[in-house]
Protein backbone atom coordinates (compact mmCIF):
# COMPACT_ATOMS: atom_id res chain seq x y z
CA UNK A 1 0.00 0.00 0.00
CA UNK A 2 0.99 3.51 -0.54
CA UNK A 3 2.38 5.76 1.97
CA UNK A 4 -0.02 8.65 1.88
CA UNK A 5 1.90 12.41 1.36
CA UNK A 6 1.12 14.17 4.63
CA UNK A 7 -0.62 17.34 4.22
CA UNK A 8 0.31 20.48 2.04
CA UNK A 9 1.77 23.31 4.25
CA UNK A 10 1.20 26.67 4.44
CA UNK A 11 4.19 27.88 5.56
CA UNK A 12 7.40 26.02 6.51
CA UNK A 13 9.50 28.38 9.23
CA UNK A 14 13.53 28.21 9.05
CA UNK A 15 15.70 29.24 11.52
CA UNK A 16 18.89 28.62 13.39
CA UNK A 17 18.17 28.06 17.16
CA UNK A 18 19.28 31.31 19.32
CA UNK A 19 18.13 34.53 18.21
CA UNK A 20 17.26 33.55 15.23
CA UNK A 21 14.84 31.17 16.71
CA UNK A 22 13.38 33.97 19.08
CA UNK A 23 12.66 36.01 16.18
CA UNK A 24 10.74 33.82 14.60
CA UNK A 25 9.15 32.57 17.75
CA UNK A 26 7.87 35.66 18.34
CA UNK A 27 6.34 36.15 15.16
CA UNK A 28 4.65 32.64 14.95
CA UNK A 29 1.21 34.14 15.90
CA UNK A 30 1.49 35.26 12.45
CA UNK A 31 0.75 31.61 11.04
CA UNK A 32 -0.14 29.75 14.04
CA UNK A 33 -3.74 29.04 12.40
CA UNK A 34 -2.09 27.98 9.05
CA UNK A 35 -0.50 23.92 8.42
CA UNK A 36 3.16 25.07 9.25
CA UNK A 37 6.21 23.09 10.41
CA UNK A 38 9.93 23.95 11.51
CA UNK A 39 13.25 23.03 10.26
CA UNK A 40 16.22 24.11 12.96
CA UNK A 41 18.81 22.13 14.58
CA UNK A 42 18.67 19.98 17.13
CA UNK A 43 19.55 22.25 20.49
CA UNK A 44 18.60 22.44 23.80
CA UNK A 45 16.73 26.02 23.03
CA UNK A 46 14.89 24.58 19.91
CA UNK A 47 13.47 21.77 21.66
CA UNK A 48 11.94 23.40 24.61
CA UNK A 49 10.61 26.21 22.80
CA UNK A 50 9.05 24.39 19.71
CA UNK A 51 7.97 21.24 22.35
CA UNK A 52 4.81 19.99 20.52
CA UNK A 53 5.71 21.37 17.08
CA UNK A 54 6.45 19.27 13.93
CA UNK A 55 10.09 20.08 13.61
CA UNK A 56 13.08 19.01 10.86
CA UNK A 57 16.47 19.10 12.37
CA UNK A 58 18.95 20.56 10.21
CA UNK A 59 22.82 20.43 9.82
CA UNK A 60 24.94 22.65 11.90
CA UNK A 61 26.63 24.93 12.39
CA UNK A 62 26.33 26.58 9.18
CA UNK A 63 28.88 29.66 9.46
CA UNK A 64 31.23 29.56 6.38
CA UNK A 65 30.82 25.94 6.66
CA UNK A 66 30.37 24.34 3.23
CA UNK A 67 29.77 20.84 4.26
CA UNK A 68 26.87 21.66 5.86
CA UNK A 69 25.50 23.86 3.41
CA UNK A 70 25.70 20.62 0.75
CA UNK A 71 24.06 18.67 3.43
CA UNK A 72 21.05 21.12 4.12
CA UNK A 73 20.78 21.73 0.24
CA UNK A 74 20.18 18.10 -0.22
CA UNK A 75 17.67 17.98 2.73
CA UNK A 76 16.09 21.34 1.57
CA UNK A 77 15.32 19.52 -1.56
CA UNK A 78 13.61 16.22 0.28
CA UNK A 79 11.65 18.26 2.64
CA UNK A 80 10.67 21.33 0.60
CA UNK A 81 9.44 18.50 -1.93
CA UNK A 82 7.62 16.39 0.93
CA UNK A 83 5.70 18.82 2.41
CA UNK A 84 5.26 21.20 -1.02
CA UNK A 85 5.01 24.86 1.38
CA UNK A 86 3.11 27.80 -0.31
CA UNK A 87 5.32 30.41 1.56
CA UNK A 88 9.07 30.22 3.29
CA UNK A 89 9.51 32.29 5.92
CA UNK A 90 13.19 32.49 7.46
CA UNK A 91 14.89 34.75 9.88
CA UNK A 92 18.09 33.25 9.36
CA UNK A 93 20.99 32.78 9.47
CA UNK A 94 22.90 30.20 6.85
CA UNK A 95 20.51 27.66 7.14
CA UNK A 96 17.78 29.71 5.76
CA UNK A 97 19.62 30.23 2.21
CA UNK A 98 19.17 26.52 1.07
CA UNK A 99 15.66 25.73 1.29
CA UNK A 100 14.89 29.84 0.10
CA UNK A 101 16.28 28.90 -3.07
CA UNK A 102 14.82 25.59 -3.46
CA UNK A 103 11.70 26.44 -2.08
CA UNK A 104 11.83 29.20 -4.83
CA UNK A 105 13.02 26.73 -7.14
CA UNK A 106 9.92 24.88 -6.46
CA UNK A 107 7.15 27.52 -6.96
CA UNK A 108 7.08 28.46 -2.80
CA UNK A 109 6.89 32.09 -2.11
CA UNK A 110 9.85 33.78 0.04
CA UNK A 111 9.28 35.67 3.33
CA UNK A 112 12.15 37.06 4.98
CA UNK A 113 12.95 38.71 8.61
CA UNK A 114 16.26 39.56 9.14
CA UNK A 115 17.25 39.52 12.76
CA UNK A 116 16.87 42.15 15.21
CA UNK A 117 20.21 41.66 15.82
CA UNK A 118 21.21 43.50 12.47
CA UNK A 119 21.80 47.27 12.54
CA UNK A 120 23.79 48.95 10.41
CA UNK A 121 23.68 45.87 7.82
CA UNK A 122 21.98 42.86 6.30
CA UNK A 123 23.50 39.94 7.07
CA UNK A 124 25.07 37.69 4.46
CA UNK A 125 22.35 35.00 4.65
CA UNK A 126 20.00 38.05 4.42
CA UNK A 127 22.05 39.22 0.99
CA UNK A 128 22.00 35.96 -0.45
CA UNK A 129 18.07 35.18 0.14
CA UNK A 130 16.95 38.44 -0.84
CA UNK A 131 17.14 37.60 -4.47
CA UNK A 132 14.37 35.07 -4.39
CA UNK A 133 12.43 36.81 -1.60
CA UNK A 134 8.76 38.20 -2.06
CA UNK A 135 8.88 39.65 1.40
CA UNK A 136 11.93 41.46 3.12
CA UNK A 137 11.48 42.61 6.34
CA UNK A 138 14.47 44.88 8.70
CA UNK A 139 13.66 45.60 12.58
CA UNK A 140 15.31 48.54 12.27
CA UNK A 141 14.57 51.65 10.68
CA UNK A 142 17.71 53.04 9.61
CA UNK A 143 18.74 49.93 8.10
CA UNK A 144 15.30 49.46 6.12
CA UNK A 145 16.47 52.54 4.83
CA UNK A 146 20.00 52.07 4.01
CA UNK A 147 19.25 48.69 2.29
CA UNK A 148 16.60 48.60 -0.99
CA UNK A 149 15.11 45.41 -1.00
CA UNK A 150 13.62 45.84 2.79
CA UNK A 151 10.83 47.21 4.78
CA UNK A 152 10.45 48.38 8.57
CA UNK A 153 6.95 47.04 10.41
CA UNK A 154 8.41 46.66 13.92
CA UNK A 155 10.64 45.27 16.28
CA UNK A 156 10.16 41.76 18.04
CA UNK A 157 11.75 43.46 21.01
CA UNK A 158 9.87 46.39 21.33
CA UNK A 159 6.78 45.38 21.02
CA UNK A 160 7.35 42.22 23.26
CA UNK A 161 8.57 44.89 25.86
CA UNK A 162 5.63 46.56 25.65
CA UNK A 163 3.27 43.83 26.16
CA UNK A 164 5.49 42.15 29.53
CA UNK A 165 5.25 43.32 33.23
CA UNK A 166 8.38 43.50 35.40
CA UNK A 167 8.27 40.84 37.95
CA UNK A 168 10.20 41.35 41.64
CA UNK A 169 13.26 42.34 42.00
CA UNK A 170 15.24 38.90 42.27
CA UNK A 171 18.80 38.08 43.35
CA UNK A 172 22.00 36.93 42.04
CA UNK A 173 23.73 37.36 38.63
CA UNK A 174 23.32 35.89 35.74
CA UNK A 175 25.76 35.37 33.07
CA UNK A 176 25.10 34.04 29.81
CA UNK A 177 27.20 33.67 26.46
CA UNK A 178 23.75 32.37 24.32
CA UNK A 179 24.07 29.77 22.00
CA UNK A 180 26.77 30.65 19.15
CA UNK A 181 29.39 28.37 18.71
CA UNK A 182 32.53 30.77 19.72
CA UNK A 183 33.75 30.73 22.77
CA UNK A 184 33.56 34.32 24.78
CA UNK A 185 36.10 33.99 27.15
CA UNK A 186 36.94 37.43 27.57
CA UNK A 187 33.19 37.86 28.93
CA UNK A 188 33.58 35.09 31.56
CA UNK A 189 36.93 35.66 32.55
CA UNK A 190 35.12 39.74 33.36
CA UNK A 191 32.46 37.52 35.48
CA UNK A 192 35.19 35.99 37.78
CA UNK A 193 35.44 40.08 39.60
CA UNK A 194 32.05 40.30 40.11
CA UNK A 195 31.19 40.81 44.13
CA UNK A 196 29.87 38.36 46.46
CA UNK A 197 26.04 38.02 44.70
CA UNK A 198 25.55 34.48 44.01
CA UNK A 199 26.64 34.14 40.69
CA UNK A 200 25.43 31.43 37.98
CA UNK A 201 27.53 31.71 34.42
CA UNK A 202 25.99 29.73 31.38
CA UNK A 203 29.14 28.84 29.33
CA UNK A 204 28.68 27.84 26.06
CA UNK A 205 31.69 26.26 23.94
CA UNK A 206 33.80 28.12 26.35
CA UNK A 207 36.32 26.25 28.76
CA UNK A 208 36.26 29.52 31.00
CA UNK A 209 35.10 28.44 34.06
CA UNK A 210 34.85 31.47 37.26
CA UNK A 211 35.60 30.02 40.25
CA UNK A 212 32.54 30.36 42.40
CA UNK A 213 30.12 30.09 40.29
CA UNK A 214 27.62 27.78 39.20
CA UNK A 215 28.30 27.02 35.59
CA UNK A 216 26.20 25.21 33.19
CA UNK A 217 27.15 24.96 29.35
CA UNK A 218 23.51 25.49 27.63
CA UNK A 219 19.58 25.12 28.83
CA UNK A 220 16.24 24.28 27.66
CA UNK A 221 14.41 27.45 27.63
CA UNK A 222 12.27 26.89 30.24
CA UNK A 223 15.25 26.56 32.87
CA UNK A 224 16.83 29.91 31.23
CA UNK A 225 14.34 31.59 31.56
CA UNK A 226 13.44 30.95 35.38
CA UNK A 227 17.13 31.63 35.54
CA UNK A 228 16.18 35.43 34.03
CA UNK A 229 13.55 35.89 36.23
CA UNK A 230 14.93 35.19 39.52
CA UNK A 231 18.23 37.03 39.00
CA UNK A 232 18.68 40.60 39.97
CA UNK A 233 21.24 41.61 37.30
CA UNK A 234 21.51 39.66 33.63
CA UNK A 235 24.57 40.22 31.94
CA UNK A 236 24.58 38.60 28.42
CA UNK A 237 26.21 39.10 25.04
CA UNK A 238 24.33 41.42 22.77
CA UNK A 239 22.41 38.54 21.44
CA UNK A 240 18.79 38.64 20.54
CA UNK A 241 17.50 36.00 22.34
CA UNK A 242 18.94 36.84 25.90
CA UNK A 243 18.59 40.41 25.49
CA UNK A 244 14.56 39.53 25.19
CA UNK A 245 14.04 37.36 28.07
CA UNK A 246 15.91 40.06 30.10
CA UNK A 247 13.55 42.29 28.99
CA UNK A 248 10.43 40.42 29.73
CA UNK A 249 10.96 40.19 33.16
CA UNK A 250 11.42 43.79 33.66
CA UNK A 251 15.10 43.52 33.44
CA UNK A 252 17.71 46.27 32.11
CA UNK A 253 20.60 44.18 30.67
CA UNK A 254 24.20 44.89 30.92
CA UNK A 255 25.29 43.88 27.41
CA UNK A 256 29.30 43.14 26.58
CA UNK A 257 28.98 42.81 22.78
CA UNK A 258 31.05 40.29 20.98
CA UNK A 259 34.49 41.44 18.70
CA UNK A 260 35.28 40.05 15.55
CA UNK A 261 39.24 40.84 16.73
CA UNK A 262 39.03 38.51 19.12
CA UNK A 263 37.04 36.16 17.08
CA UNK A 264 34.28 36.23 19.21
CA UNK A 265 31.70 36.44 16.34
CA UNK A 266 32.14 36.88 12.32
CA UNK A 267 31.96 40.20 12.38
CA UNK A 268 30.80 43.01 14.62
CA UNK A 269 27.31 43.39 14.40
CA UNK A 270 26.70 42.88 18.14
CA UNK A 271 29.25 46.14 18.93
CA UNK A 272 26.25 48.24 16.44
CA UNK A 273 23.27 46.40 17.83
CA UNK A 274 24.37 46.94 21.37
CA UNK A 275 24.61 51.08 20.88
CA UNK A 276 20.99 50.40 19.41
CA UNK A 277 19.69 49.08 22.64
CA UNK A 278 21.75 51.28 24.77
CA UNK A 279 20.02 54.65 22.61
CA UNK A 280 16.59 53.12 22.75
CA UNK A 281 16.83 52.56 26.99
CA UNK A 282 16.88 48.97 26.40
CA UNK A 283 20.22 48.06 28.12
CA UNK A 284 23.06 49.15 30.08
CA UNK A 285 26.54 48.47 27.20
CA UNK A 286 30.01 47.41 28.55
CA UNK A 287 32.78 47.88 26.56
CA UNK A 288 35.85 47.76 28.79
CA UNK A 289 35.31 44.29 30.91
CA UNK A 290 37.33 45.75 33.62
CA UNK A 291 34.75 47.94 34.55
CA UNK A 292 31.83 45.01 34.93
CA UNK A 293 32.29 44.62 38.26
CA UNK A 294 31.43 48.07 38.84
CA UNK A 295 28.39 48.08 36.80
CA UNK A 296 26.84 44.83 38.26
CA UNK A 297 27.18 46.57 41.36
CA UNK A 298 24.81 49.34 40.89
CA UNK A 299 21.58 49.17 41.95
CA UNK A 300 18.99 49.65 39.58
CA UNK A 301 18.95 47.56 36.19
CA UNK A 302 15.01 47.70 35.64
CA UNK A 303 13.83 48.41 32.16
CA UNK A 304 11.19 51.31 31.64
CA UNK A 305 8.27 50.42 29.32
CA UNK A 306 9.17 50.35 25.31
CA UNK A 307 6.76 49.78 22.84
CA UNK A 308 6.68 50.08 19.31
CA UNK A 309 4.99 48.55 16.25
CA UNK A 310 4.38 44.66 16.32
CA UNK A 311 6.05 42.72 13.49
CA UNK A 312 3.78 39.90 13.55
CA UNK A 313 0.85 41.74 12.32
CA UNK A 314 2.47 42.81 9.01
CA UNK A 315 4.05 39.34 8.46
CA UNK A 316 0.93 37.61 8.90
CA UNK A 317 -0.97 40.38 6.46
CA UNK A 318 2.19 39.58 4.09
CA UNK A 319 1.71 35.61 4.78
CA UNK A 320 -2.32 36.10 4.02
CA UNK A 321 -1.51 38.02 0.29
CA UNK A 322 0.66 35.47 -0.56
CA UNK A 323 -1.19 32.44 0.29
CA UNK A 324 -4.12 33.71 -1.53
CA UNK A 325 -2.03 34.69 -4.50
CA UNK A 326 -0.21 30.85 -4.63
CA UNK A 327 -2.11 29.28 -6.80
CA UNK A 328 -1.93 31.52 -9.50
CA UNK A 329 1.93 31.92 -9.31
CA UNK A 330 4.76 30.16 -11.48
CA UNK A 331 8.03 31.00 -10.95
CA UNK A 332 9.51 32.95 -13.91
CA UNK A 333 11.92 30.80 -16.51
CA UNK A 334 13.96 32.21 -19.20
CA UNK A 335 14.59 30.30 -21.82
CA UNK A 336 16.80 30.16 -24.34
CA UNK A 337 16.65 29.14 -27.77
CA UNK A 338 19.57 28.37 -30.30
Amino acid sequence: MATPEPPRLDVLVVCSSGGHLFDAVALSRAWRDRAHAWVSFDKPDVRSLLRGERVYFAYGPTNRNLRNFLRNLRLAWRIVGRTRPRVILTTGAGVGVPFAWVGRARQARVVYVECAGRVDRPSLSARLIAPVASRVYAQWPDLAREWRPARYAGNVLQSARGASSATSAGSGVLVTVGTNEAPFDRLLEAAATIGEEPLVVQCGSSSVRPARATCLDYLPFDAFDELVRSARVVVTHAGIGSVAAALAHGRRPVVVPRLHRFGEAVDDHQVFFARQLEAAGLATVVDDVASLSDVVAQGDHSAAPVSGPDPAIAVETAIDELLATAHRWRPTVAVHRE
